[in-house]
C-alpha cells in the first residue's frame, strides 16, 4: 500500500487497541485510538481519519450512538467505518462489519480497500489478531 492511511481504532478493550495500533504502525499507518464513542467523535471531527475500526459495545457513548451521530452530520457522514463485531445491525448504519477477533490479512485488506476507493473485495483470511485461535 503506497498511501499511509490514518486509522482510528475505537474499542474499550486495551489489548485489542494495543495490538491493532502496533500492527498498523508497523505497516506504516498513522493510528489514533479512542476508548469510547465520545472520544472517537472528537477525533473524527478533528483528524478526519481514512478509516474507523469501531467496536459497538463500549461505555459512555457506544458504537451505535457514534454511528448515528456521524451519519447525521453532513461533514462526517461519508466517514469510512468498519464495525468490529459482525453485529447484524451494521448494514443499518451504511457500513460493513467484520467479526472479532479480526484477522491480520482482513485488516490489511480493509486498508487496501480504503486506498483503492473500496473497489477490492475482502479476501478469505487465515491469521487472527488476538482471541482464541480455535474460534
Amino acid at each position: 500500500m503506497s498511501h499511509r492511511a490514518t486509522v482510528l481504532v475505537v474499542d474499550d478493550d486495551e489489548d485489542t487497541v494495543e495490538t491493532m495500533r502496533d500492527i498498523l504502525r508497523e505497516e506504516g499507518h498513522v493510528v489514533l485510538c479512542a476508548r469510547n464513542g465520545r472520544e472517537a467523535l472528537e477525533l473524527v471531527s478533528e483528524k478526519r481519519p481514512d478509516l474507523v475500526l469501531l467496536d459497538l459495545n463500549m461505555p459512555e457513548m457506544d458504537g451505535r450512538s457514534f454511528l448515528e451521530t456521524i451519519r447525521n452530520d453532513p461533514a462526517l457522514a461519508n466517514t469510512h467505518v468498519v464495525v468490529l463485531s459482525g453485529a447484524p445491525d451494521a448494514p443499518r448504519f451504511s457500513c460493513e462489519s467484520v467479526s472479532k477477533p479480526l484477522r491480520l490479512d482482513t485488516l490489511l485488506a480493509l486498508l487496501e480497500r480504503v486506498a483503492d476507493a473500496g473497489k477490492a473485495p475482502l479476501p478469505v483470511s487465515t491469521t487472527r489478531i488476538g482471541g482464541d485461535p480455535s474460534d
